[in-house]
């Protein structure tokens, strides 16, 4: 039996963890001075390291800037694989998705804020969206053909508006809504749409 193997793991393990760790502490640093005026010796500061000791899992701050990027991905991407309880209806099971997501955006929105003011490389960005869309799409696909008027992919790019408008106001300083709350009225307005019912 291979004796280093499990050694290798648990130093891999170990390696994952640092990088999230020094993630959150570019994300915190990021958020208090900025992208640009950011810098690796800041960094590592809030990660409690040394500037040196930081070069060893990312070569730059264009690295970190795109490892956090490839990370908010990554967790929206999760929450489709979260469990569900059974028994729910279609329209409990976007909401219940939403609120994960969302619970997400607002743990990380001063990472996110940053992110968004550099924007994320150009081939990053086209491939997060195209796995966000393929991901929703799966979804209504799966759980929702029976109960919406549209195709899914229709449906997916319909979800992503409606919810990037509102993310677009928390990013330019709007109060950010309790993520339940807000899941709850996204579901609402994206199943029965915006106007009443019932028109005088």
């Amino acid at each position: 039996m291979n004796s280093s193997k499990p050694r290798d793991e648990r130093r891999a393990r170990e390696i994952a963890r640092t990088r999230q760790d020094i993630l959150a502490a570019a994300g915190r640093a990021f958020g208090r001075h900025g992208y640009y005026a950011a810098t690796m010796q800041e960094i590592a500061h809030e990660a409690g390291f040394t500037a040196a000791s930081l070069y060893t899992y990312f070569k730059s701050k264009e690295a970190i800037h795109a490892a956090l990027c490839e990370d908010v991905k990554m967790r929206l991407l999760a929450t489709y694989d979260e469990p569900a309880p059974a028994g729910l209806r279609f329209a409990q099971r976007l909401e219940l998705l939403l609120q994960r997501q969302l619970a997400m955006v607002v743990e990380h929105l001063d990472a996110l804020r940053v992110l968004f003011d550099v924007g994320p490389p150009r081939e990053q960005e086209r491939d997060a969206h195209t796995a966000f869309i393929a991901r929703t799409t799966r979804f209504f696909a799966e759980e929702g053909r029976r109960e919406l008027r549209v195709p899914p992919r229709e449906a997916a790019y319909l979800l992503l508006g409606l919810t990037h408008a509102h993310f677009q106001s928390w990013l330019y300083g709007d109060q950010v809504p309790d993520p339940r709350n807000l899941a709850a009225r996204l579901v609402d307005v994206f199943l029965r749409g915006a106007g009443r019912s019932e028109h005088p």
